[in-house]
């Protein structure tokens, strides 16, 4: 089967939202309240310029031959959210997201209810609730932060302090205090040395840019004339900025209508937004990731010659079988040669040099299994099926990394539920970008699990892959489709279990299975 170009398959898409270098962002109370002015959070407020569709940046990795960087996406996270969900966090967000879906999805279903020709003649695509991408994205964002995968782990930190804070420099520097800091890092699983980038915000509506430049200049002889920035924002006199397209749009808040996001933002404050987000990363991330890549590469490919293979696996890996993992401790700190061939490859997957990226997880899966890391083995066993796909090559190998990735953390067992999810998750669009609509089905159904809420929507996303199916598997669909209505009851969505109820009805009207839809009748008269 032929297939779209990988970067704009759904998997595609979704690789370039999760698996992109993050910052790390700290910031003083001052920013955070000027922003606040437009109802956004400082990383709220930057988030719309920090992806780019045609950033056309060219890029050396391994080899001399240079290539353009179009697509390129910078993911922003306080210092405070770098670490794992809480179970009961994670388990909010996906209720919230369920609960949120309700009423708009439910009232256009409803208004087409009775029109099932069109219904059948409806592309099956269309039918499938939009609302099951954020819970997927909620699923992967619950596994992100591990200490066995790198490209969580910041590759810079953005420092912002506002004209505003008494003693700027002072805080630019206590800011990056250690008490502050993710326990990746204070542990030792991830790089402390990373590039720091020196914000000063400057507020408009408080006038004095004299003070502020004269603040920058004092950084740029402290920090670094190259790391400092000076950040303009609240031009607007009045505070009644209305923006035609409003990059804030997308980004909900209940409290709020949409109309203030931005409202004291004006057009040249939004370009300098996005001057300062596109030189952030054209000129300091990409050129650090690339020359991070190029070092660490001759380094790897000096130690790995030879010498190191032959020896080390005979002798250095004694007693290594005896330590039981420790997960307080990572097992690799960041200075570890596998940890450097681990960041080595998804700097390289990153930057899209996927077949750099297959050699160094190829190079490093064997490694894993030799010291019984599991976890660490499947997870590069799982970027390498994502990097196969993206290459567009042999879909047979993309597929035996997925599945062997899934059946890893699976052996591992419960400590592994989000790695199990999320792989199963990627491993399912990766199948269904290539119209194996099927085999995704029972991906879906192996990852549905204990709790009723999340295994009703996987139920439900497997039963629309029955329905995508060549040719539609019709009673699979229904089935399904039912069993998640009965679950989406068990955990009072009722809303719905009508819905997909309905769902299932479509299939069979005017057929003999009357004692079925008398069934869900019963169900949605109740």
């Amino acid at each position: 089967m032929g297939m779209a170009d990988p970067e704009n398959t759904k998997l595609g898409r979704m690789l370039l939202d999760e698996i992109s270098p993050a910052v790390m962002v700290l910031r003083t109370p001052l920013v955070e309240e000027s922003c606040r002015t437009n109802d956004l959070s400082l990383i709220q407020m930057l988030a719309p310029f920090s992806t780019f569709s045609n950033i056309d940046v060219p890029v050396r990795t391994a080899s001399d031959q240079p290539y353009r960087l179009r697509k390129f996406k910078l993911r922003l996270f306080y210092n405070s959210d770098i670490r794992q969900r809480s179970t009961e966090a994670a388990k909010e967000r996906l209720k919230q997201v369920i609960t949120s879906a309700e009423d708009k999805e439910i009232s256009e279903i409803c208004s087409h209810q009775e029109e099932v020709e069109s219904v059948i003649m409806t592309s099956p695509q269309e039918l499938v609730p939009s609302w099951f991408q954020n819970f997927n994205k909620e699923l992967l964002d619950a596994a992100a932060f591990s200490e066995h995968e790198a490209f969580d782990h910041p590759v810079a930190c953005l420092v912002a302090v506002s004209s505003k804070d008494k003693d700027p420099i002072g805080k630019f520097v206590d800011l990056f205090n250690t008490n502050q800091l993710p326990h990746l890092l204070n542990d030792g699983a991830m790089d402390p040395n990373i590039l720091k980038y020196y914000l000063l915000v400057h507020d408009n509506q408080e006038g004095m840019l004299e003070k502020a430049t004269g603040i920058l200049a004092e950084m740029r002889s402290t920090f670094g004339a190259n790391d400092c920035c000076l950040l303009c924002i609240n031009s607007s006199i009045n505070g009644k900025e209305e923006h035609k397209q409003n990059p804030w749009a997308s980004h909900k808040s209940s409290a709020s209508n949409e109309k203030q996001f931005g409202c004291f933002l004006s057009k040249d404050d939004i370009e300098e937004l996005k001057k300062t987000m596109h030189d952030f990363s054209s000129k300091h991330i990409i050129p650090l990731m690339e020359l991070k890549l190029r070092v660490l590469n001759q380094q790897v490919s000096a130690t790995r010659k030879g010498f190191r293979n032959q020896i080390k696996n005979l002798w250095w890996r004694k007693g290594k079988d005896d330590v039981p993992e420790n997960p307080s401790v990572p097992m690799y700190t960041f200075n570890s040669t596998e940890s450097q061939i681990r960041v080595l490859g998804d700097y390289a997957f990153m930057l899209r040099d996927y077949e750099l990226a297959i050699s160094n997880y190829r190079l490093i899966s064997t490694d894993y299994k030799l010291d019984k890391a599991l976890k660490h083995y499947a997870g590069v066993q799982e970027l390498m099926g994502l990097a196969y796909f993206m290459l567009d090559q042999s879909s047979q190998d993309a597929e035996y990394c997925m599945e062997n990735a899934f059946t890893t953390y699976v052996k591992i067992g419960s400590s592994c539920g989000r790695n199990i999810t999320r792989c199963g998750i990627w491993w399912a669009e990766m199948l269904k970008a290539r119209d194996q609509y099927k085999d995704a089905a029972s991906v879906y159904f192996r990852i549905s699990g204990e709790e009723p809420l999340r295994s009703a929507v996987m139920l439900e996303q497997a039963a629309y892959c029955f329905l995508m199916s060549t040719p539609a598997m019709l009673k699979k669909y229904f089935f399904h489709l039912v069993l998640s209505g009965d679950l989406y009851k068990e955990s009072d969505q009722i809303k719905h279990a009508v819905r997909t109820y309905r769902g299932a009805l479509f299939v069979f009207k005017g057929t003999a299975w009357s004692h079925i839809r008398d069934h869900i009748h019963f169900h949605i008269g109740k």
